[in-house]
């Protein structure tokens, strides 16, 4: 039974081949690539970018050994039209921490835009024969590619690939951030006052945006269908790997056997090693398995990015909040002033020796209006700011669920074509063994 269409894969195992398998991954390979680099003129379209390798170090005295990764980034610049100037060829070793520095002030410095997530530091979701050690080789490997993603992500961005930090971060060898790298006491307490303030804000803002608290309440939803498919994922990598692994006791017994038989031993033998073939394919299958993990971590970090743009939207409402609770003061003490004329008030101030003259009182007033023209223009100003901040902010969720869209998808699409490979491999390892043991004499 031939697939109705190219994009439907056949229910038959033994007809699914390679080119269906193809098809899928040219399909959602090409929809990222058109939406990653739209027509914006970007920094990844004047520079390659990559992180080569990345190597284990060694801080602190002999006593106090303290190992950590750094990771060597290679530039090269492929067009000379970019106003920031580009060095023809870049290579710079950074840290972990200098990433998560960059990030700060990017994030920082361009309050409406999403800045894409770092890869995790430490390792989540994994499996039990998979390590958790921070300097293992393989998770430095994964939060490498983490890295250069990140990296990518920004030199796409039509906003932040403009920053000459970020310029700085990738080609130069010295000094790249006004902050003190090594200062990351600075930088964490920021980081806590930022979530202080945020928290202080949700709490004392009068009336929250509704588009807001929607983008809030949708990012907080993604985090919980990512964070479970993921662990759904883990359990069931658990159970298949073991799974996987017990066939190399066939491959043991169909050994041991071979060695008994005469006549049959040929066809045990051919039997237990494609039971060990298939008992070891599953390492192969787990490491990629991984990397599609990695890709789905990315969008459960993406979570917290989206929460960070609406904290800082709060933030400008607040100010917004504050410059007209401000003007509606000046103008109480305006009214309150300007009503001071009874007889209640003028026995109060003779009895109080506070009787204001005519041109104290005209004063005062006139130095009220000075504060309610400056409240005025204050909250314009404010307002002003706030309307520029959402419309940047919407652009910024549109751009965000196209991307998504397209990384979820082929993602997605992946991992089910992994497991149709290895569902095609048990049933072409079990025919083997079928035509093995047909053929004992």
């Amino acid at each position: 039974m031939q697939s109705s269409s190219t994009n439907v894969v056949s229910n038959n195992w033994e007809e699914v081949d390679s080119k269906e398998i193809t098809s899928l991954v040219t399909e959602t390979n090409g929809k990222k690539e058109n939406i990653l680099l739209g027509k914006e003129d970007v920094l990844l379209h004047h520079l390659d970018i990559s992180i080569v390798e990345a190597e284990k170090r060694i801080n602190g005295p002999l006593t106090l050994k303290e190992y950590y990764s750094v990771y060597l980034i290679e530039t090269k610049a492929t067009s000379k039209n970019w106003r920031g100037g580009l060095s023809p060829t870049g290579s710079v070793w950074r840290r972990y921490s200098e990433f998560e520095l960059l990030r700060f002030q990017l994030e920082n410095k361009y309050p409406e835009a999403i800045i894409p997530p770092l890869p995790e530091k430490k390792a989540s979701f994994t499996r039990q024969s998979q390590s958790s050690d921070n300097i293992d080789p393989v998770f430095v490997d994964r939060r490498r590619v983490g890295l250069e993603n990140f990296l990518l992500r920004v030199a796409a961005h039509p906003i932040l690939c403009h920053d000459q930090v970020l310029l700085k971060f990738l080609q130069s060898d010295r000094e790249w951030s006004d902050l003190d790298v090594n200062a990351d006491g600075g930088k964490y307490v920021q980081q806590a006052e930022f979530k202080l303030k945020s928290i202080s804000t949700a709490l004392r803002l009068k009336k929250n945006d509704d588009h807001i608290e929607e983008i809030r309440h949708y990012s907080s939803e993604l985090q919980s269908s990512l964070g479970n498919l993921l662990r759904l994922r883990v359990r069931l990598a658990d159970r298949l790997f073991a799974t996987h692994k017990l066939h190399a006791n066939y491959g043991r017994v169909f050994s041991e056997w071979s060695a008994l038989e005469k006549t049959m031993g040929d066809g045990l033998q051919k039997a237990g090693h494609y039971m060990d073939c298939y008992a070891a394919a599953i390492d192969a299958h787990m490491e990629e398995e991984d990397i599609v993990a990695d890709q789905l971590k990315e969008y459960l970090f993406f979570g917290n990015a989206l929460q960070g743009l609406c904290s800082r939207h709060q933030m400008a409402q607040l100010e917004v909040e504050k410059a007209e609770s401000h003007l509606s003061l000046q103008q109480y003490n305006k009214s309150r002033s300007l009503g001071q004329d009874g007889y209640l008030t003028k026995l109060w101030g003779k009895w109080t020796g506070t009787t204001e003259t005519p041109d104290d009182r005209q004063a005062k007033i006139e130095t009220i209006e000075r504060n309610i023209d400056e409240a005025q223009v204050l909250v314009q100003t404010a307002s002003t700011q706030l309307s520029q901040f959402s419309k940047r902010a919407v652009n910024e969720v549109e751009r965000f669920h196209q991307h998504k869209n397209a990384n979820l998808q082929e993602s997605l699409a992946n991992y089910v074509i992994l497991q149709m490979k290895l569902s095609k491999l048990g049933l072409q390892t079990w025919k083997h063994v079928k035509e093995a043991l047909e053929d004992l004499p």
